[in-house]
Protein backbone atom coordinates (compact mmCIF):
# COMPACT_ATOMS: atom_id res chain seq x y z
CA UNK A 1 0.00 0.00 0.00
CA UNK A 2 1.42 3.42 -0.88
CA UNK A 3 2.51 5.78 1.85
CA UNK A 4 -0.11 8.46 2.51
CA UNK A 5 0.96 12.08 2.12
CA UNK A 6 -1.52 13.74 4.50
CA UNK A 7 -0.64 17.22 3.27
CA UNK A 8 -1.59 16.13 -0.26
CA UNK A 9 -4.87 14.68 1.07
CA UNK A 10 -5.70 17.97 2.82
CA UNK A 11 -4.84 19.94 -0.31
CA UNK A 12 -7.00 17.67 -2.48
CA UNK A 13 -9.91 17.95 -0.03
CA UNK A 14 -9.58 21.73 -0.05
CA UNK A 15 -9.84 21.62 -3.83
CA UNK A 16 -13.19 19.85 -3.49
CA UNK A 17 -14.49 22.12 -0.71
CA UNK A 18 -17.14 23.94 -2.79
CA UNK A 19 -18.40 20.67 -4.31
CA UNK A 20 -18.58 18.97 -0.92
CA UNK A 21 -20.48 21.89 0.61
CA UNK A 22 -22.94 21.94 -2.31
CA UNK A 23 -23.45 18.17 -1.97
CA UNK A 24 -24.05 18.43 1.78
CA UNK A 25 -26.48 21.31 1.31
CA UNK A 26 -28.40 19.26 -1.30
CA UNK A 27 -28.66 16.33 1.11
CA UNK A 28 -29.92 18.61 3.90
CA UNK A 29 -32.64 20.02 1.60
CA UNK A 30 -34.18 16.54 1.29
CA UNK A 31 -35.93 15.70 4.59
CA UNK A 32 -35.40 11.92 4.28
CA UNK A 33 -36.73 10.53 7.54
CA UNK A 34 -36.50 6.74 7.91
CA UNK A 35 -38.28 4.94 5.05
CA UNK A 36 -38.36 8.19 3.02
CA UNK A 37 -34.71 8.42 1.92
CA UNK A 38 -35.12 7.78 -1.82
CA UNK A 39 -34.24 11.32 -2.93
CA UNK A 40 -31.11 11.26 -0.78
CA UNK A 41 -30.07 7.85 -2.11
CA UNK A 42 -30.47 9.12 -5.67
CA UNK A 43 -28.39 12.22 -4.85
CA UNK A 44 -25.60 10.09 -3.40
CA UNK A 45 -25.53 7.77 -6.41
CA UNK A 46 -25.55 10.75 -8.81
CA UNK A 47 -22.61 12.33 -6.96
CA UNK A 48 -20.64 9.08 -6.99
CA UNK A 49 -21.33 8.72 -10.72
CA UNK A 50 -20.16 12.30 -11.29
CA UNK A 51 -16.96 11.54 -9.37
CA UNK A 52 -16.19 8.48 -11.49
CA UNK A 53 -16.94 5.62 -9.11
CA UNK A 54 -16.36 2.21 -10.68
CA UNK A 55 -19.89 1.09 -9.83
CA UNK A 56 -22.94 2.59 -8.12
CA UNK A 57 -26.42 1.37 -7.29
CA UNK A 58 -29.32 1.52 -4.89
CA UNK A 59 -29.83 -1.78 -3.11
CA UNK A 60 -33.12 -3.53 -2.38
CA UNK A 61 -33.67 -1.61 0.87
CA UNK A 62 -32.84 1.77 -0.66
CA UNK A 63 -29.25 2.32 0.49
CA UNK A 64 -26.84 3.98 -1.96
CA UNK A 65 -23.78 1.83 -2.64
CA UNK A 66 -20.70 2.89 -4.57
CA UNK A 67 -17.35 1.24 -5.22
CA UNK A 68 -14.09 2.79 -6.31
CA UNK A 69 -11.86 0.00 -7.57
CA UNK A 70 -12.42 -3.73 -7.92
CA UNK A 71 -9.93 -5.37 -5.56
CA UNK A 72 -10.69 -8.33 -3.32
CA UNK A 73 -10.01 -6.43 -0.08
CA UNK A 74 -13.13 -4.37 0.54
CA UNK A 75 -12.83 -1.38 2.84
CA UNK A 76 -16.33 -0.05 3.50
CA UNK A 77 -17.13 3.45 4.74
CA UNK A 78 -20.66 3.53 6.13
CA UNK A 79 -22.89 6.40 7.14
CA UNK A 80 -26.65 6.67 7.36
CA UNK A 81 -28.63 9.21 5.37
CA UNK A 82 -31.97 9.14 7.19
CA UNK A 83 -32.86 11.69 9.84
CA UNK A 84 -35.37 12.07 12.60
CA UNK A 85 -38.08 14.68 12.28
CA UNK A 86 -37.60 18.29 13.34
CA UNK A 87 -40.00 18.26 16.30
CA UNK A 88 -41.51 21.68 16.83
CA UNK A 89 -40.33 23.84 13.89
CA UNK A 90 -40.73 26.96 16.05
CA UNK A 91 -37.81 25.77 18.19
CA UNK A 92 -35.45 26.21 15.23
CA UNK A 93 -33.72 29.52 14.58
CA UNK A 94 -33.44 28.61 10.88
CA UNK A 95 -35.23 26.31 8.43
CA UNK A 96 -33.75 22.89 9.28
CA UNK A 97 -34.08 21.71 5.68
CA UNK A 98 -32.62 24.85 4.15
CA UNK A 99 -29.84 24.86 6.69
CA UNK A 100 -27.19 27.52 6.96
CA UNK A 101 -23.62 28.07 5.91
CA UNK A 102 -20.96 30.44 7.15
CA UNK A 103 -17.18 30.54 6.75
CA UNK A 104 -16.61 27.42 8.85
CA UNK A 105 -19.93 25.60 9.37
CA UNK A 106 -22.71 23.99 7.38
CA UNK A 107 -25.73 23.23 9.53
CA UNK A 108 -29.15 21.72 9.05
CA UNK A 109 -31.12 18.58 9.83
CA UNK A 110 -28.71 15.65 9.56
CA UNK A 111 -25.58 17.68 8.79
CA UNK A 112 -23.60 16.16 11.65
CA UNK A 113 -25.63 12.95 12.01
CA UNK A 114 -24.32 11.64 9.54
CA UNK A 115 -24.64 13.47 6.25
CA UNK A 116 -21.29 15.23 6.67
CA UNK A 117 -19.63 11.86 7.15
CA UNK A 118 -21.29 10.46 4.04
CA UNK A 119 -20.07 13.45 2.02
CA UNK A 120 -16.55 12.91 3.41
CA UNK A 121 -16.62 9.21 2.55
CA UNK A 122 -17.88 9.83 -1.00
CA UNK A 123 -15.19 12.43 -1.67
CA UNK A 124 -12.60 10.32 0.14
CA UNK A 125 -12.93 7.71 -2.60
CA UNK A 126 -12.32 10.31 -5.29
CA UNK A 127 -9.36 11.77 -3.41
CA UNK A 128 -7.85 8.30 -2.90
CA UNK A 129 -8.11 7.73 -6.65
CA UNK A 130 -6.73 11.18 -7.47
CA UNK A 131 -3.68 10.55 -5.28
CA UNK A 132 -3.04 7.01 -6.51
CA UNK A 133 -3.85 5.43 -3.16
CA UNK A 134 -6.03 2.71 -4.65
CA UNK A 135 -4.59 -0.40 -6.24
CA UNK A 136 -6.06 -3.48 -7.87
CA UNK A 137 -5.95 -5.12 -4.42
CA UNK A 138 -8.57 -2.83 -2.82
CA UNK A 139 -12.14 -1.75 -3.26
CA UNK A 140 -13.11 1.50 -1.52
CA UNK A 141 -16.81 1.00 -0.81
CA UNK A 142 -19.24 3.68 0.36
CA UNK A 143 -22.57 2.67 1.86
CA UNK A 144 -25.02 5.50 2.44
CA UNK A 145 -27.49 3.46 4.41
CA UNK A 146 -31.16 3.91 5.23
CA UNK A 147 -33.43 3.37 8.23
CA UNK A 148 -30.70 3.68 10.87
CA UNK A 149 -32.82 5.97 13.05
CA UNK A 150 -35.59 3.36 13.28
CA UNK A 151 -33.82 0.06 12.60
CA UNK A 152 -30.08 0.45 13.17
CA UNK A 153 -28.26 -2.48 11.59
CA UNK A 154 -31.09 -3.65 9.33
CA UNK A 155 -29.39 -2.32 6.21
CA UNK A 156 -26.15 -4.18 6.99
CA UNK A 157 -28.07 -7.36 7.83
CA UNK A 158 -29.59 -7.06 4.36
CA UNK A 159 -26.23 -6.42 2.67
CA UNK A 160 -24.62 -9.38 4.42
CA UNK A 161 -27.43 -11.93 4.32
CA UNK A 162 -29.20 -11.03 1.08
CA UNK A 163 -26.35 -9.69 -1.03
CA UNK A 164 -23.43 -11.62 0.44
CA UNK A 165 -21.34 -8.50 1.03
CA UNK A 166 -18.45 -9.26 3.37
CA UNK A 167 -16.09 -6.30 3.70
CA UNK A 168 -12.67 -6.85 5.21
CA UNK A 169 -13.03 -3.61 7.20
CA UNK A 170 -15.93 -1.27 7.93
CA UNK A 171 -15.48 2.32 9.11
Amino acid sequence: MPRIDYDAVREAAEGYRADMVAFLRALIRNPGTSCHEEAKSRLVVAEMDRLGYTSTRIDGLGSAIGAMGTGETIIAFDGHIDTVGVGNPENWTFDPFEGFEDDVLVGGRGASDQLGGVVSAVYGGRIAKDLGLLSDRYTYLVTATVQEEDCGGLCWLYLIEEEGLRPTFVV
